[in-house]
């Protein structure tokens, strides 16, 4: 990863863009867009009613309840972590390895992006003690580090994190005061059922976990751009949920009218 070039670019280049799937468009997928076509306008900031509620019904049917008015939608998962990296404030810490687009929002905010290494059979998340020891460097060295992004189900490692693991290191994160989101772009793609169960962060610290979902790649073709977020049901919950919708405001960060049709369908 390039800080900086020759030819004036800025540090936040990571690399080409994913490949294509190869996959046809499913024709329930294509007609609802077909049917969607005709509106010309995008969906309000943070998404329309008939796309948040099929998003809670999304996540009550995988063991997490959701308040209304606790749900977001933005034109990909890049734009809600960047909003929600905006709104968080203080450094971010990410696995090693982890999802090429996630630290360039944070360097692209002013922030530092602290690796934190993985154990092999589960690439997402951390290790307990490397993140414990990371984040008491970290502020050893004058740093604020806030926010850890993890992911059970894992796009670079194509590991499932056991449910063991996975507690460790949200009891670490949670002993330390980070606030966790949880990428889960992937859960719902094939894993080896038998040798583990996904079991979502948001269920074992509710009141610390945002989960995000892309449902470009997941759920709907790459080139139809749609994610959601959901947050927590507390206070901190929702003045996050606030300060996230202000700085999809300030980014214009709406979802193309047509393509929430689709993505509602896909949720539910």
């Amino acid at each position: 990863m390039r800080r900086t070039d020759p030819e004036g670019h800025g540090p936040v280049r990571y690399g080409p863009p994913l490949p294509e799937d190869g996959l046809p468009v499913p024709p329930e997928l294509a007609d609802a867009l077909a049917a969607a076509a005709t509106r010309t306008g995008s969906e309000p900031i943070g998404g329309g009613p008939e796309l948040l509620d099929a998003a809670r019904g999304y996540w009550e049917r995988r063991g997490l309840p959701t308040e209304d008015g606790l749900v977001a939608a933005g034109p990909g998962a890049p734009a809600l972590l960047l909003a929600l990296t905006a709104a968080l404030g203080g450094d971010v810490l990410v696995p090693r390895p982890c999802a090429a687009w996630w630290a360039p929002y944070a360097r692209l905010l002013g922030r530092p992006a602290f690796h934190v290494a993985t154990p092999a059979e589960s690439g997402g998340v951390p290790d307990p003690y490397a993140l414990l020891e990371t984040v008491r460097r970290v502020r050893a060295e004058g740093g604020d580090p806030r926010l850890l992004v993890l992911s059970v189900a894992d796009d670079p490692t194509a590991t499932v994190a056991p449910p063991d693991a996975l507690h460790e290191c949200v009891q670490a994160a949670a002993a330390e005061g980070l606030h966790l989101v949880s990428d889960e772009t992937w859960r719902d793609t094939v894993h080896a059922p038998h040798d583990t169960v996904l079991v979502s962060p948001a269920e074992m610290l509710p009141d610390r976990v945002t989960v995000v979902s892309d449902l470009a790649g997941a759920l709907l073709p790459p080139g139809w751009p749609a994610a959601v977020a959901r947050f927590c049901g507390d206070e901190s919950g929702r003045a996050l949920h606030a300060r996230v919708l202000d700085v999809l405001t300030a980014l214009g960060a709406r979802i193309a009218g047509p393509v929430a049709a689709p993505a509602a369908y896909a949720l539910g």
